[in-house]
Order: structure tokens, then sequence, then C-alpha cells
């Protein structure tokens, strides 16, 4: 037994996703990410919605939820990209404790409005540790209810999220779910590796933007 790399070449530096997959993202809403970290992290994500093609026949629907000592559904799957970009712009900041294992549930529900014919990735942003009222047992029991219906992601956003600390809760081949950013601060930077971490069929960005936009041929 071996491994080899299939294909070395570096990813483009700007890139859209194409895959039809149904991704829900967990955006973490805790004191620890403070205001500052908060509208970094939306910022990326509406740098991420610019990044996907949405569309309910063939490509991307997106659901979206914010985590703290609640969990909220800020959008449930949709192709709708301007409503999805209007409650990301709504979106408040709680700012209280970091409910990890609720969020888990709270996505495993959220894929009731999927579909059949497309894979599934739970991906989850956190800068911090599970707490009340979760725990490492309960973020470990909820992950463990999640992955055998979706892909389960991590993205941590600080090194005092370590690691080996989330690879447990994540779906195999686990060094392939799990991303680091030193800091919430820098997420706005990470778009591009955010969308080539969770997305296995991509494009140029110029390249699909000329695609889309030329003229039909006549």
């Amino acid at each position: 037994y071996h491994r080899e790399y299939c294909n070395d070449n570096p990813c483009p530096s700007d890139v859209v996703c194409l895959a039809k997959l149904d991704l829900i993202i967990g955006l973490d809403a805790s004191g620890s990410m403070t205001e500052d970290g908060w509208k970094a992290q939306s910022t990326a994500l509406l740098g991420v919605l610019d990044r996907v093609k949405l569309s309910a026949k063939e490509g991307l629907q997106i659901g979206l939820a914010k985590f703290a000592w609640d969990v909220t559904p800020v959008s449930q799957l949709t192709d709708d990209k301007a409503a999805l970009i209007k409650v990301v712009k709504a979106m408040a900041y709680d700012g209280w404790t970091t409910n990890l294992g609720g969020l888990f549930r709270m996505m495993k529900g959220m894929l009731q409005f999927g579909r059949r014919d497309a894979p599934s990735v739970c991906m989850t942003w956190t800068d911090g540790r599970p707490s009340f009222p979760s725990d490492e047992y309960d973020a470990s029991a909820g992950a463990d209810e999640l992955r055998p219906v979706c892909r389960l992601m991590i993205v941590t956003m600080r090194p005092a999220v370590p690691i080996e600390s989330v690879m447990p809760w994540v779906s195999h081949p686990k060094d392939q779910n799990v991303m680091a950013v030193d800091d919430p601060l820098l997420m706005a930077d990470k778009v591009n590796d955010i969308t080539t971490f969770y997305c296995a069929k991509i494009q140029r960005h110029a390249d699909y933007i000329a695609t889309t936009t030329a003229e039909p041929s006549k």
C-alpha cells in the first residue's frame, strides 16, 4: 500500500464552485469571536456566496445556521442568492457560549430540505471549544449523529482550537475535512481556500463569468 498524488497542480487563485451539492454552513456567534471577528466571518461568508453556482437543478443549495448559547437557523437550503445575501447582512451577533453539539443536531434537521440526488456537506466555522449547554462529550455525540447523513467538515479560526480536538468529529478522511485559519479576522482572505476545501468541482472565476455572460449563438 502506498499513497501518491493524482494532481499536484496548484489550485487557481480565484475560483467558483460548480458542484451539485447541498451545503449547510454553521457560523460561530460565540463571545470569543468578538464583534470584529463576527463581521469578518460575515464578510467571508458573502465572499463564499459570490463564488458559487446556485441552482436547485444542477448546482448548489446553501443553508445557514449560527450558534452561541442558542442555535438559530438563519436560512434553510435554498438556491436564492439574493435572499441568502439579505439574511447574512441582517444576522445579529449573539456573543455567548459555544453550543457545537446543538449546531450539529440543527444541521441534521435542516437536511430534511435537501435533495436526494445531491451529496450533503455540513461545514462548521468555529473559534472555540464547545461550552455550556454543550461540552466535548455532547459535541462528539452530535457529530456522531450527523456524520452518517452529511460530510462533516470544520474550519477552525484560532490556534486555541487544536486540530486534534476536532479530528474525532469530522468525516473520513480526517485530514481532508479540517482546515485551520489563525484568526477570524483572516477569514475574508481565505474565501478561495474555503471554496477549494469543500468543493470538488471548480472553475476559474473569470472563465465562469465569461461563460455565463456570453451571448447565445444565433
